[in-house]
């Protein structure tokens, strides 16, 4: 008749549950990377559907597009028709003009990334207004001024201007109100920030709970 070490059952037990613990939290360590790793370049993914404006005519002479989508397509560069530029009244003041974006689904939105610069130190947007929509009404708004370009170099990254979180818009009116051009205005692109959704995280949380009270109840 054979009879087990209790004492060696004992220890394999403790190696075979280490080994799955050990691994629970490999796992849980490279979700964990992962998603927050993920968050940052996340936060400006969203779809943009449509893009819409009053400009009468836009301004073709130095480069610029007619189409209003190139200012959400992504291409922060200063390609020519990368951007968008339009006429002011010169000495008389400045047009005010209307860019509508609208996303492929409802986002808590906190923040709007510009890129006003396309090597040009003498235009480009000054104030404005983001007017936050759902398909029936107007959830809010946010109102700044960008800062005058210093540089004739394309800027890498925009300026990002943070703001109370608007949840569940489906529209922006980017109005823009003021420029630092005096005969033309343009700006090469928009981003919107998306609030991350807790649930990802959330998970994982409850999942390194889970492990250490299952540890406990094996001690």
């Amino acid at each position: 008749m054979r009879i087990q070490n209790p004492i060696n059952a004992g220890v394999f037990g403790d190696w075979q549950w280490a080994i799955r613990a050990s691994t629970r939290c490999l796992l849980a360590g490279a979700a964990v990377a992962a998603f927050f790793a993920m968050v940052p370049s996340a936060g400006f993914a969203l779809t943009v559907v449509s893009v819409t404006s009053d400009v009468p005519v836009f301004d073709t002479s130095a480069g610029g597009s007619t189409d209003p989508a190139v200012t959400a397509d992504g291409n922060t560069s200063s390609d020519m028709g990368s951007f968008v530029e339009w006429a002011n009244d010169g000495a008389a003041g400045f047009l005010i003009a209307t860019f509508t974006y609208q996303f492929d689904a409802a986002y808590d939105i906190d923040a709007f990334e510009l890129w006003n610069d396309r090597g040009q130190i003498d235009t480009g947007i000054s104030d404005f207004e983001l007017v936050f929509r759902d398909s029936g009404s107007v959830l809010g708004s946010f109102t700044d001024s960008a800062v005058q370009p210093i540089t004739t170099s394309a800027t890498p990254q925009g300026a990002i201007f943070t703001f109370a979180t608007v949840p569940a818009v489906e529209f922006v009116d980017l109005r823009v109100l003021g420029s630092y051009g005096v005969v033309t205005n343009q700006f090469r692109e928009v981003r919107f920030h998306v609030v991350p959704e807790p649930t990802t995280g959330l998970l994982l949380v409850l999942g390194l709970v889970g492990m250490g009270m299952e540890g406990r109840r094996h001690r």
